[in-house]
């Protein structure tokens, strides 16, 4: 009798341990870092752009049917989008992200952040990670910024890289705190 009791618990114990691994393993999957957006830059228009040289609005090509950011680069170039001022936060997270598309682009394009701190200097973060090269459709590609506890940048810096020969397009850009 003993012996077939053990035997039960064994079987039960065997499947209780896959069904609670995969239930942690759901919960852990499900819990989300909240996404709180700052800034969002639809691209309508030129209006508010730091550069007004070097680029042009497409209102033919989109990823949201309202027109894109195109830029036919010669050679390599850091344009500059917008800047933020008075952001106010530290102690988080910042993501920049953009849909990009690209064509014949013999190189890279990235997003390129800097946080300037007034007191301190200039920092960036460059988005090596999702660059785009080639032919390509919409993509979203991102660069995030760690600020630590009492780090407040004076103000934020968007630019798109294109490390090459090619065309880009730039639409939808957003600014989160995570």
């Amino acid at each position: 009798m003993i012996f077939k009791g053990t035997i039960k618990m064994n079987k039960y114990f065997s499947i209780s341990i896959p069904l609670l691994l995969l239930l942690l393993l759901f919960i852990a999957c499900s819990i989300q870092t909240k996404r709180v957006e700052l800034k969002h830059f639809p691209i309508d228009d030129l209006n508010g752009m730091v550069t007004q040289s070097g680029i042009q609005f497409d209102k033919a090509v989109s990823s949201d049917g309202k027109g894109s950011i195109k830029i036919e680069a010669a050679g390599p170039a850091a344009i500059p989008l917008f800047i933020i001022d008075d952001v106010g936060i530290d102690d988080t997270q910042l993501m920049y992200e953009a849909k990009v598309k690209s064509e014949s682009l013999n190189g890279q394009a990235y997003l390129e952040m800097w946080c300037v701190f007034n007191d301190e200097g200039e920092y960036f973060s460059r988005g090596f990670d999702s660059a785009i090269a080639g032919t390509t459709g919409w993509q979203t590609i991102k660069t995030v910024f760690l600020l630590k506890k009492n780090e407040m940048p004076d103000q934020i810096k968007l630019n798109v890289v294109v490390n090459g020969v090619g065309t880009v397009w730039i639409d939808d850009i957003h600014l989160s705190k995570l």
